[in-house]
């Protein structure tokens, strides 16, 4: 088991170190041997710039933005729509055609090239990518003392039908590589972290609480596991 240096802030976190992406689709409904090209085309590029324009009024801080163009496709009078990557804005009829075969076989393994296919939608994501975050940042980058991990405090806790003596750490405290075995408790500003009698605990270069849990070691036979 992995418990983050600060549970109580994945999500935040996530939104600050997440890329942001806009996501645009564009109703078609045409055969390919019809669809008016200059169109098509247009779409996409009105895509990509209303993309560009939402990012900037955003405020977030990007190092680069990427295009991704995607298209809905199927053969005419079937339900099945696959959706087939778009090379490049200015695509040509065979170039849309040769993604639907290729898709559809690797599908479905069987080819109709007698049957006409049309694309039900164009789509576009528009993607900043911010620049990547250390999670070191969010950890004491301390290692281990010598001696191990030391409780800050005691406490009796109930474990396994009984009050067992619980020795109490404060998360901050526990250094990279620093090792416990439980019964344990973990507490920090944001959450509290209980170990089971016979669990072990490393704390990874992350600050991870890296936790291994009694009975379910490599090689452990089933008989011997907790249960």
């Amino acid at each position: 088991m992995l418990v983050p240096a600060r549970p109580g802030i994945t999500s935040a976190l996530g939104c600050l170190v997440a890329d942001v992406r806009h996501d645009f689709v564009k109703t078609v409904n045409q055969g390919v041997l019809r669809l008016d090209l200059g169109e098509a085309h247009q779409i996409l590029a009105a895509q990509v710039d209303e993309g560009r324009r939402m990012l900037a009024s955003e405020g977030v801080e990007v190092e680069t933005v990427s295009v991704q163009h995607e298209a809905d496709m199927q053969f005419v009078g079937q339900t099945h729509v696959l959706t087939v990557p778009v090379a490049r804005m200015d695509f040509a009829r065979e170039d849309l055609m040769r993604a639907f075969e290729t898709a559809y076989w690797e599908r479905f393994e069987v080819e109709l090239r007698e049957m006409r296919a049309q694309v039900v939608s164009l789509r576009t994501a528009v993607i900043g990518r911010r620049r990547p975050v250390s999670l070191q940042g969010l950890i004491a980058l301390e290692q281990a003392a010598a001696g191990g991990a030391v409780p800050a405090a005691r406490r009796r806790a109930w474990f396994d039908g009984h009050w067992q003596d619980t020795p109490v750490y404060r998360r901050e405290q526990l250094g990279v590589g620093a090792e416990l075995v439980g019964p344990a408790i973990v507490e920090q500003l944001d959450s509290t972290t209980v170990i089971e009698p016979g669990d072990r605990v490393r704390v990874d270069a992350l600050g991870n609480l890296e936790i291994t849990v009694r009975g379910l070691e490599a090689g452990t036979p089933p008989e011997a596991r907790r249960p």
